[in-house]
């Protein structure tokens, strides 16, 4: 009898221990199992960025290309119907799948062009009124535009509706105004009034490139809003004759649109006037290895000259 209870404890002991071997299997499985998602993870995560990295290279090749087309051909103009302005569709780049569009930052109004001063106030103020205009078809309230110029400006002058910093000395945390062009979009986020909503609606027709200014609208690539900011005479209807007859190969090719042709001349004379062809693009793009997905956004200034690009601004997320 005392046999059979020594078996019956040799049993219970190895089947103890059988379930101990067996959990600590499971567990080091499990492990083993999550120290490889993290690592694949890690290494899509990896891929991932430097392919998105390679992808802004990529860009930069689509817009030389683009201008080696152009001159081949004795063009120089840059419109939606160009080479860089197809968007690109589950490229296969490396391990990952590349998706991108290219934008033009010129066919957009320059915020930073109310850091400068022209020196004639008559100018000045036609200026002025024409980013009013903006944020009025924009349906924002256009005093937005007199704080938006005591942040960018030089000087500590106030804007009958602006602030300088002692408004934002006041707030809390305190700060002072940049005085200084904008860096970005998000840099609004510190002007008063400005709210991420605002800076949302804005971003499809406001740019802060070149961080000067003086690059002129693009009208093969404007949106109506962006045309009808020009001057009070262009109307919406104006603005749709413009669209419908892209692309321009030269500006005087809008003098065929018969209603413009009084406004273009005068624009054409003008500091502030127009093109019809662009050196800075924006180029939104994602790169996708297995489960991860890396996005960036690139700001490219192409040489007018050589067709090159230099990449002026990198975020990526």
């Amino acid at each position: 009898m005392r046999r059979d209870d020594e078996r019956g404890v040799a049993l219970l002991l190895a089947l103890l221990i059988l379930t101990l071997l067996t959990a600590l299997i499971l567990e080091f499985d499990a492990e083993a199992r999550r120290e490889y998602r993290d690592a694949a993870a890690f290494r899509d995560n990896f891929k991932a960025r430097t392919l998105t990295r390679a992808a802004v290279q990529a860009a930069r090749a689509v817009l030389q290309q683009d201008f080696l087309k152009d001159k081949m051909a004795g063009e120089a103009y840059d419109a939606p119907t160009d080479l860089w302005a197809m968007p690109i569709k589950n490229y296969a780049i490396g391990d990952g799948l590349l998706n991108a569009q290219i934008e033009d930052e010129s066919g957009k109004l320059n915020l930073n062009e109310l850091a400068a001063n022209p020196g004639d106030e008559l100018q000045r103020k036609a200026k002025i009124q024409r980013y009013k205009r903006l944020f009025e078809l924009l349906q924002l309230n256009p005093d937005l535009v007199e704080a938006l110029i005591d942040w960018v400006d030089q000087d500590e002058t106030q804007e009958p509706a602006g602030a300088e910093s002692l408004y934002y000395q006041s707030q809390r945390p305190p700060y002072r105004a940049a005085n200084a062009p904008l860096t970005g979009l998000g840099d609004l986020r510190l002007v008063k009034g400005f709210t991420p909503d605002i800076i949302d609606r804005l971003s499809r027709y406001a740019t802060v490139f070149p961080a000067g200014g003086g690059a002129l609208v693009n009208l093969n690539t404007a949106d109506l809003i962006v045309i009808q900011s020009l001057d009070p005479a262009i109307s919406q209807s104006m603005a749709m004759e413009i669209v419908q007859g892209r692309p321009y190969k030269k500006k005087e090719d809008l003098d065929r649109i018969g209603s413009f042709q009084e406004i273009g001349a005068q624009l054409r004379a003008s500091q502030s006037g127009y093109d019809v062809k662009s050196d800075y693009f924006s180029t939104h793009l994602s790169v996708t290895v297995n489960d991860t997905t890396k996005t960036a956004w690139a700001v490219l200034r192409r040489d007018p000259g050589k067709g090159e690009s230099a990449v002026l601004h990198l975020q990526t997320f």
